[in-house]
């Protein structure tokens, strides 16, 4: 049977006066339920229950939402104590101990007060979970360190430290090569009126001097104080040692 040409023109009439669709509704829920429905027919061609389709459908999206949820809660922001634990962790390049009020001043919303109470409960953490360090008051501060179980394990296997200490003949040699430097061995004895390899090999074996052959001198040698000297004097460099106008007491 042929169809009627008043039915066909009808549909091309339905569809010159169709009304553009805004984006909301080319993807609203019953739309995508629609199309969902037909990828879902049966093997006999008979589309699947549109009541059904939608309730599926619609647990799918929450799944997705749920997933996008726990993504969220991954990224969260570090909370106000595990701020104050790194802190305390890093410490300070000086190794001062932390306050309570300096912690506080890089926390939003936080008083030095909360921090106190941050730092007990990380060491009921530590406690309960046989941490192997706590956090200490120490002066006006708090530094984190082992605990007294790991400290003793720690002693043992550093061993005992023997305690090292230079002849003023050894200090003159290290201080005319600090505040000269680089001077040469010949240079050394000639500011102390006698020979001094044996010292200066003695602050190299000790780490507070090093040998250098200067590129432009192949066949010279000089002596520089080491990072290991800067460190023990608490400076950066040689530049920050002090000058005879700091030592003088007028």
């Amino acid at each position: 049977m042929s169809k009627s040409p008043q039915t066909d023109s009808g549909k091309n009439s339905a569809d010159k006066v169709a009304a553009p669709e805004d984006a909301a509704s080319r993807f609203s829920l019953q739309r995508l339920s629609a199309a969902f429905a037909r990828l879902t027919a049966s093997d006999s061609g008979e589309p699947a229950d549109p009541e059904a389709t939608n309730r599926e459908l619609a647990q799918s999206l929450d799944e997705v939402q749920q997933g996008q949820s726990d993504d969220a809660c991954e990224k969260q922001v570090l909370s106000p104590r595990m701020i104050v634990e790194g802190m305390l962790f890093v410490g300070q390049e000086d190794g001062r101990p932390l306050s309570n009020r300096s912690m506080a001043a890089h926390i939003r919303d936080v008083s030095p007060q909360e921090v106190d109470s941050l730092i007990e409960e990380l060491n009921e953490v530590y406690a309960e979970t046989n941490c192997c360090y706590r956090i200490v008051s120490e002066g006006a501060g708090y530094r984190m360190q082992l605990s007294a179980e790991q400290e003793a394990v720690r002693q043992r296997l550093s061993g005992n430290t023997r305690q090292v200490r230079l002849s003023p003949h050894a200090i003159e040699v290290l201080s005319i090569v600090a505040y000269r430097q680089p001077v040469s061995a010949e240079d050394v004895a000639k500011v102390r009126g006698s020979r001094s390899t044996a010292l200066l090999n003695q602050l190299i074996r000790r780490g507070l001097l090093q040998l250098d052959r200067p590129t432009e001198n192949a066949n010279g040698r000089v002596y520089r104080t080491t990072d290991r000297f800067n460190h023990l004097l608490n400076i950066k460099s040689p530049a920050e040692l002090p000058q005879s106008e700091d030592l003088d007491d007028n």
